[in-house]
């Protein structure tokens, strides 16, 4: 993507227990290395180089996975709040002049660098506060959120029913959401076994 990496940062939710797949699901190794290294050399191929990473559960094992990467670690310290106590905690590490943030769970594969380009070229044209990638008609990831939008997510309690990012996008006129179709069938994706995550691998 051609801007600043204040413009581009993405956040990558890895705070979960990942109760499914019995262990942290960035951890899963993929052709030998943790996931969570696969996903952070996949942002980097799509030209994103500020990445902060949300941890929670299992917050010692990840750490010195991540160290060494060039990553931001923030951390939620009440991970059991869910996941939108988690997006809060990455997006209060933005930097000041960040003027969007993209939200990318760890369990979802980073799509290909055209998506990226698409939603940011869509966002911009449309000055919308979301956009997000779909795919046979379902919404997916990842999400980019203008900085305005990401400061009223920060203002909301984590336990209000609402506190929920996909309840928050479908409160927001409609001219102010961009939903964009997109081929890449990962914008979809939600990984739970390392079966899995080794299809994606790469």
């Amino acid at each position: 993507m051609e801007s600043s990496d204040q413009t581009h940062t993405v956040i990558l939710l890895a705070a979960g227990k990942s109760s499914r797949a019995g262990m942290p699901k960035g951890l899963i190794e993929v052709g030998g290395r943790p996931w969570v290294e696969c996903q952070i050399e996949a942002l980097r191929r799509a030209g994103i180089s500020k990445i902060i990473v949300v941890l929670g559960h299992h917050q010692e094992a990840y750490e010195p996975v991540l160290r060494g990467r060039g990553v931001t670690i923030a951390v939620n310290p009440d991970p059991e709040r869910g996941p939108f106590s988690s997006l809060q905690s990455g997006l209060g590490s933005l930097d000041a002049g960040a003027v969007a943030a993209w939200v990318l769970p760890v369990d979802v594969p980073c799509p290909a660098p055209e998506v990226w380009k698409v939603l940011e070229q869509e966002a911009r044209s449309r000055g919308a506060d979301a956009a997000l990638p779909v795919h046979q008609g379902k919404g997916g990831h990842p999400v980019r959120l203008s900085r305005a939008f990401a400061g009223r997510l920060l203002e909301l309690s984590p336990l209000e029913p609402e506190a929920r990012l996909d309840h928050q996008i479908h409160q927001l006129p409609s001219s102010r959401v961009a939903r964009v179709e997109v081929e890449d069938p990962r914008v979809l994706a939600n990984l739970n076994t390392p079966d899995d995550f080794a299809r994606y691998s790469g």
